[in-house]
């Protein structure tokens, strides 16, 4: 039987990122179940990985935990469903807007995240192209606060010394906290375990200086 944890590695996005998400209290999850995660895009789904470990809190220290809620329950996937229709019709609206505005983007998908408040718009242009005209267009549309992926945009290096742009957060005020893993232990060694962890950039703090919120 899979142990009670309060701290899990949880997929999320159309991109697969991941991360480390705790709980208020002990929750018994297993590898696959669908749960409700606040991260620096909002709160959102996403799939239960494994249990925290101090191997994976070493790598993913402190300032990359965000909160998680829970299971996903029957009404909240029916809010799942209908934020995923949503979504194609944020798709289509956005290659509409493109063409409108000539602009040389292709659009590969969206998702609209589970408070109904933030979407994520993925698509592919030159990092030069100026899409705010098409973003502004599409936020005030569908009355959402959008984020722009834009997959030709490289990652940088976390060895790199040049300055990074904040991107600031979009309201969840859990990620990128100093809370602990399992049982609150603020080193972060996750669940049953008190392990100190090496001062790193963190990882869900590099994805959101990636994703920037536009509007």
């Amino acid at each position: 039987m899979n142990a009670f944890c309060s701290e899990y590695l949880v997929r999320y996005g159309k991109a697969g990122e991941f991360g480390r998400f705790h709980a208020q209290k002990p929750l018994q999850l297993l590898k696959g179940d669908l749960v409700i995660i606040e991260t620096h895009r909002g709160k959102e789904t996403g799939e239960i990985l494994s249990p925290s470990t101090p191997i994976i809190a070493k790598f993913l220290p402190n300032t990359t935990v965000g909160k998680l809620y829970g299971a996903l329950t029957d009404q909240d996937d029916s809010q799942v469903q209908l934020n995923h229709a949503k979504s194609s019709l944020i798709i289509e609206a956005a290659k509409s807007i493109a063409l409108n505005l000539a602009l040389p983007v292709s659009i590969l998908d969206a998702e609209l995240l589970f408070d109904g408040k933030h979407a994520v718009l993925h698509l592919a242009t030159s990092p030069k192209t100026d899409v705010r005209d098409l973003i502004s267009k599409l936020s005030n549309d569908f009355d959402l606060h959008i984020y722009v992926e834009n997959i030709t945009q490289p990652h940088q290096d976390d060895d790199d010394e040049s300055p990074v742009e904040d991107a600031g957060s979009c309201g969840s005020g859990n990620c990128g906290s100093k809370e602990g893993g399992c049982g609150t232990c603020s080193s972060g060694g996750g669940c049953g375990s008190c392990s100190t962890t090496k001062e790193k950039k963190p990882a869900l703090e590099a994805n959101a200086s990636q994703r920037k919120p536009l509007i």
